[in-house]
Order: C-alpha cells, then sequence, then structure tokens
C-alpha cells in the first residue's frame, strides 16, 4: 500500500514531505520536526550518530505532540556519485519513496519495523533524507557485547529468534537489503521483539527469481561474517538453528546449508583480507548509548 503525501514544504534547499500515515498518528510526530532535521543536517545538533559508507545519521532527542519525550533518527543519503551511480538513480525510484513503500509492506506482513516521520529532497545536490522513530529494544551488538552484562538466557533467546524472523523474512518473499548486526534490533521480551532497520535495499523477491535461493544466503553471509564482541560461534549457530527449524528443513539439508554458508563466509572474510582493509561497519559514535543505527 502506498502513502500519499498531503504535507510538502519547502525549506532551504529541501523539499520535506510528511507521509499520510504518518501525519494521521500525530502523537509520534515529534513538534518542531523540520527544525530540528535541518539543524542537524546543518551539523548544529552535534557529532552524527552514525556515518556509513553512503549515509550519516544523527540522533535527535525530541518531544512528541503528545508531550512524551523520544529520539528520532535523521540519515542523510548521499547523493549518487559518478556517471553509472546516477544514471542508475535515475532510472529507479527515489530512495526515500522506496523505503516508504518497503516499510509499509513488512509492517503489513506484521514485521518490525521504524516509523517514517519524514522524507526529503535537496534541490540541489540530490542528496535525500528519511526520518524514523525509534525502534524498539536496543540493537543485536549491545545485547551480545559482554560489557553490558546480559543474562545468558535473554542473549540465547534473542539470537534463536532473530533466526526464525529472518526465516519468515524469507519465507514472505523479503530480501534484507543489509542485514547485518548493526540493522537488527530487539527487546527482552518472551519472546523477544525483533525490528529491522535501514530499508532502502529491501526488495520484494519473486519465488520464481533464479537468485533468490542465493540472496537468502547472502542475507545470512551479511548477518554471519562480522566478528562481534561476545558472539562465539555457538552464538551464531543459535541463529542459524532457528532460522532452519522456521523455514522447515530436514536435518541434511540443514547439514548441507550450513556447510554452504561457512564457505561463503570464508570466502567472504578472504577478500575482505586480500583487499586489505577491514569489513565494512558503520561507525557508532556513543555506543554505549546505542539505542538505533
Amino acid at each position: 500500500m502506498n502513502r500519499v503525501a498531503t504535507i510538502r514544504l519547502d525549506i532551504a534547499h529541501w523539499t520535506f514531505v510528511i507521509p499520510e500515515n504518518a501525519r494521521d498518528q500525530s502523537s509520534s510526530i515529534p513538534s518542531g520536526l523540520c527544525d530540528e532535521v535541518m539543524a542537524a543536517l546543518d551539523g548544529n545538533r552535534g557529532a552524527a550518530f552514525r556515518r556509513s559508507r553512503h549515509a550519516t545519521t544523527w540522533k535527535v532527542r525530541m518531544a512528541r505532540a503528545n508531550g512524551e519525550v523520544t529520539n528520532v533518527f535523521v540519515k542523510q543519503l548521499d547523493a549518487p556519485r559518478g556517471l553509472v551511480a546516477r544514471a542508475k538513480a535515475k532510472s529507479r525510484p527515489k530512495r526515500r519513496e522506496h523505503v516508504l513503500r518497503i516499510s509499509d509492506s513488512l509492517r503489513n506482513h506484521g514485521f518490525g519495523v521504524p516509523s517514517v516521520l519524514l522524507t526529503g529532497e535537496n534541490r540541489d545536490t540530490g542528496s535525500e533524507v528519511i526520518v524514523t522513530s525509534e525502534a524498539s529494544g536496543f540493537m543485536l551488538t549491545r545485547w551480545m557485547n559482554p560489557v553490558h552484562r546480559n543474562e545468558v538466557n535473554t542473549r540465547r533467546r534473542i539470537l534463536r529468534r532473530i533466526g526464525e524472523e529472518v526465516a519468515r523474512l524469507h519465507k514472505s518473499g523479503y530480501i534484507h537489503g543489509d542485514l547485518t548486526p548493526y540493522n537488527i534490533f530487539a527487546t527482552d521480551d518472551d519472546p523477544p521483539k525483533i525490528t529491522f532497520i535501514d530499508h532502502e535495499g529491501t526488495e520484494k523477491a519473486s519465488a520464481a527469481s533464479l537468485n533468490v535461493a542465493r540472496s537468502k544466503m547472502r542475507n545470512l553471509v551479511q548477518l554471519g561474517h562480522f566478528d562481534i564482541p561476545g558472539v562465539s560461534r555457538t552464538d551464531q549457530l543459535r541463529v542459524f538453528a532457528g532460522y532452519a527449524v522456521a523455514v522447515g528443513w530436514s536435518k541434511r539439508a540443514a547439514r548441507q546449508s550450513l556447510l554452504r554458508l561457512a564457505k561463503m563466509i570464508a570466502r567472504r572474510r578472504k577478500r575482505d583480507r586480500l583487499l586489505e582493509r577491514r569489513t565494512p561497519q558503520p561507525e557508532i559514535i556513543d555506543a554505549q548509548r546505542a539505542t538505533q543505527g
């Protein structure tokens, strides 16, 4: 279901849009949202919360329309660089429009997805901005990090639940664009609530696609090739076990898939070493208080 943009604002070089669904949920919209977004984009709200290869994110603490205090996340997507990238961008929907559509679709299937409160485009540079609400719980890396001393049973429950939710994502026909531990949030409920963020590259795949099986494995490689503090091989197997059971693999099929996944992860890590660079990881500033990337 597509959203209909009913509120459009032109501020400086930016054109902002408040989506229809967000407008209807008035308690979710912080007062003065556009002013705070502009302040963040102009560098007047301190250092960025996160910097990835193609985007910068600020965490802004604000009051909602109903008076509650919350965090919103202002993500500025860099304009495409180079002739090829710009040509591809012209032939595809705007990234902010894609995020709106895919977020609605995922939410309709019962997946945890942050609400998109505001989108925008810089009319001069072509960069885009997506403003989202705060995800429930904490980033997976925080749950696993020993410094936070989270209970072992809670950690194990979260890991297995992540495997189950990734399986449900795939069974529903979706492939996440960047399924890293930095883009997964969890609560300590029983069962934990899992939220997937960063959906610029998330797609609804056709079941008849020849590449869909490989795309699903690629998601598992994205999730498994990072070395995360506090995550052992056994912990990684818990995620895989949750996934295997949820997709209905037999023991033989699970064993074959695990061997294939291990080889793909090894190749990915070898490629990173050959390129003499570390596996790309988002820079989290203020990691101790991280609640969303």
